[in-house]
């Protein structure tokens, strides 16, 4: 599989995602890398529990909780601003998303005696963004604050990103009401049903037609996760991608290109009190620069009927070179997706351009 790129950088400590991918202009990117000649700009990485959210973008309703708007509440009340601070994120992950490492940079910094303008702290940022946020109640919790201008006096968290890794997170087991309560909205929970086998969706492709198991939650005793490798690697590289591109999407090109994906098949303590119900645990981690909307989820929806044995692993290839996402199997839910990580280069420097993919 291709290696991430060697320049890439993890940050020390301790998510367009689902994100839409938004495609800006020269003119617009030059535009939001302004140089904060006046106020100190910081980067922030930080977790959250996606469950009671409506995704990371500030909605116009103050009243519907986002990620994005309760780190401008925080920053705003921690700074003591008069009108509000707003910050601008690397990933926007959709409502039910969690994220255990998103990233967002703000500028902000206080006036000292003389009138110039005096950089906070960073950790006085992280405690006190931290302090705020707790007082919202909101389940956000920033975890790294990085002064970056003094680094590249044009960072960007968004367009300075040089990949980022999605994680989704699925477990198999026999019981019946949707699994354990401490995994309810953690992980997409497959029930193993046995060789049962209703009428569910048919999936049409060229010409023939596959059914997928009534109740698209469902496998028979385990998913085969190495049928799941196997379809994930045709998904590796540079495609076309729009058999994995939701309506909606907003991205002006459906090509991207995944540098990697890993289904990770974690054992339990089955059967076992302890394991709650659960066979399997299977993690599947998509690293890629950037994605369409509801890519990833689309993805493992695949992964999943592959390894339940509802579509064969050249039925991957199939939809992929299709370029119809009607042809797809139903996406994942969006309660097992965590945005993992968000990856810049060393010392936060100016990511390089990338070739522009070719159209299609």
């Amino acid at each position: 599989m291709p290696e991430s790129p060697p320049s890439s950088k993890r940050a020390k400590l301790d998510d367009a995602p689902d994100a839409r991918a938004v495609e800006a202009s020269p003119s617009a990117m030059r535009a939001s890398r302004r140089v904060a000649a006046t106020l100190p700009r910081y980067l922030t990485f930080f977790e959250y529990d996606g469950s009671a959210l409506h995704g990371f973008q500030r909605q116009s309703d103050a009243t519907v909780r986002t990620v994005q708007g309760a780190l401008d509440d925080a920053l705003t009340r921690f700074t003591g601003s008069r009108g509000p601070v707003t910050c601008v994120g690397s990933s926007r992950t959709d409502a039910g998303v969690h994220a255990t490492r998103n990233s967002a940079h703000f500028d902000v910094g206080r006036a000292g005696e003389d009138g110039r303008t005096i950089a906070y702290d960073e950790t006085s940022v992280r405690r006190g963004l931290n302090y705020h946020l707790k007082q919202l109640g909101a389940a956000v919790r920033v975890t790294e604050c990085v002064r970056v201008d003094e680094l590249n006096p044009t960072f960007h968290a968004r367009h300075d990103a040089v990949s980022r890794l999605y994680e989704y997170k699925l477990s198999v087991g026999d019981r019946d009401d949707g699994g354990s309560l401490f995994d309810h909205q953690r992980a997409w929970y497959v029930q193993a049903i046995g060789s049962s086998r209703g009428e569910g969706k048919p999936l049409s492709r060229d010409g023939k037609v596959r059914t997928l198991r009534a109740g698209f939650a469902t496998c028979e005793d385990a998913l085969r996760v190495d049928a799941m490798r196997r379809a994930a690697e045709i998904l590796v590289g540079e495609h076309d991608f729009s058999s994995f591109r939701a309506n909606g999407c907003q991205a002006s090109s459906p090509i991207r290109s995944i540098n990697r994906i890993d289904v990770v098949e974690e054992t339990t303590e089955w059967p076992e009190v302890q394991a709650r119900g659960v066979k399997q645990r299977i993690s599947v981690r998509v690293d890629a620069p950037s994605f369409l909307y509801h890519q990833v989820r689309l993805i493992v929806g695949a992964l999943k009927a592959v390894g339940a044995d509802d579509l064969t692993v050249d039925d991957v290839q199939k939809l992929l070179d299709a370029k119809d996402v009607s042809q797809a199997p139903p996406m994942a839910p969006a309660y097992g997706l965590y945005l993992s990580d968000v990856r810049y280069m060393d010392d936060y420097q100016t990511r390089p351009s990338y070739e522009r993919a070719p159209s299609t």
